[in-house]
């Protein structure tokens, strides 16, 4: 076996040099910075002249960079992409013949007479070699190197810079888009902050203080904004309705959907209306707008002190459970419908328990049950597992909330998650 190892090889070391170089930047103008120095630094190349027909009719261009002496090489300080806009659209001219096929070009013996672009700029050099850039299947960049003595290339020596030249673009390319997407991501950040910040000023700023009941709440959003909505409402004759929501999607979509909801709940003509009418109120005025295919999922609560009763209606939503006190826990089932924007002529059923002092209505979102486990069964919560929660505490809301929270993080290992997770624990006092 024999190996053969080019560290010694001059050419091949300065190609490794450059590579090596570029391979840890991250910003397109360094690279072509080094890649200028590298230029500089062969006292080969005398001058360089960088061409762009990107989005330009065709014949046209624009001079991205214009060094013609050893001092500009180095500087390199023009930055393309920031200036484009600035710079200034041109045609014919020695450049437009050059681009005008997308082949490597050795020009030689510039003509005395002024260029209708360049003007006299080209007269202290001998001759330019120019290659094209290609991106998307196209040349839509140059790159023209200028030399004021000695021979021209060689064919060996052309193809070599065509492919070099070509590498140092696609780098510089990769850049560019990467530092475009880092500049969306940072602005689409900054929208999924204000989301969030409307979805927040949506919710109870403070838990209310209702007739008869003892509620903790708690409120974790996701990576992505979500939909998730609770609101508490007074009733006459000492009776609260209590409410949890969930808008289909993520994102800007979603949060606007949340303030509907919130802004009907809110302004709805008739104070005093049941569980099922609330659904089909909303259903009704939801499906009168435009949701781009968005649905709501909703559970309202009617808790009657006196009576000492709950009546509900359920749009789709989770089925809420009952922590008894004594360690009984039990989920609420019927009066089961339609999420609401579904079918506008929905019809909503009611239903009633009965509850006693120190019963705790459990109300949250799926944000909870399909909270997933690691990889890689990455398995759901679960309302089995949610029901265990329950039985490990005494039923106090603050203890629900703590006790849930603790099943999530044992079984989720994890403290961000895919979807807002929201609980509201409603007890009935002594």
């Amino acid at each position: 076996m024999e190996i053969r190892d080019y560290a010694d090889n001059p050419e091949v070391r300065e190609t490794l040099d450059l590579i090596r170089q570029v391979s840890g930047v991250s910003d397109p103008q360094e690279v072509q910075r080094i890649f200028s120095m590298r230029l500089a630094s062969t006292h080969v190349v005398a001058g360089y002249l960088a061409v762009s027909v990107r989005g330009l009719k065709p014949g046209e261009y624009k001079i991205t960079r214009m060094m013609l002496d050893q001092d500009g090489l180095r500087r390199n300080r023009v930055d393309p992409w920031r200036d484009w806009n600035n710079l200034p659209t041109h045609r014919g001219g020695l450049i437009g013949e050059i681009i005008r096929t997308e082949s490597p070009k050795v020009i030689t013996g510039f003509a005395d007479d002024s260029d209708p672009v360049l003007g006299d700029r080209l007269k202290p050099f001998k001759f330019m070699a120019a290659y094209p850039l290609f991106d998307e299947g196209r040349a839509l960049n140059w790159s023209m190197f200028l030399r004021a003595e000695g021979p021209g290339p060689s064919d060996e020596q052309v193809d070599e810079m065509l492919m070099r030249g070509n590498m140092i673009g696609r780098i510089t390319k990769n850049l560019v888009v990467a530092q475009e997407v880092a500049a969306l991501n940072r602005r689409l950040a900054g929208q999924l902050d204000e989301i969030a910040r409307l979805q927040r000023s949506l919710l109870p700023d403070r838990v209310p203080r209702l007739h008869g009941l003892e509620i903790a709440t708690s409120y974790l959003t996701s990576n992505e904004a979500g939909g998730d909505y609770y609101d508490f409402l007074a009733l006459p004759d000492d009776r609260s309705a209590v409410v949890i929501a969930d808008v289909a999607g993520h994102g800007a979509g979603a949060a606007t959907v949340m303030a509907m909801v919130r802004t009907l709940l809110h302004g709805r003509e008739t104070v005093d209306m049941g569980p099922a009418d609330m659904l089909a109120y909303l259903n009704a005025r939801l499906s009168e707008r435009s949701m781009e295919g968005r649905f709501v999922t909703a559970f309202i609560a009617e808790f009657d002190k006196r009576r000492r009763t709950v009546r509900y209606a359920n749009a789709g939503h989770n089925r809420p459970m009952r922590h008894a006190g004594t360690g009984v826990v039990d989920t609420i089932d019927g009066a089961a419908g339609l999420p609401l924007g579904v079918i506008e002529e929905e019809r909503y059923e009611e239903a009633t328990i009965e509850v006693a002092p120190g019963h705790t209505m459990v109300l949250y979102t799926d944000g909870i049950t399909e909270a997933k486990g690691p990889a890689p069964e990455r398995e759901m919560f679960g309302e089995v597992r949610l029901v265990d929660t329950l039985r490990a505490c005494t039923g106090a809301p603050a203890c629900v909330i703590e006790s849930v929270h603790e099943g999530l993080y044992a079984h989720t290992r994890e403290l961000s998650r895919s979807d807002d997770q929201t609980i509201v624990a409603v007890r009935v006092a002594e």
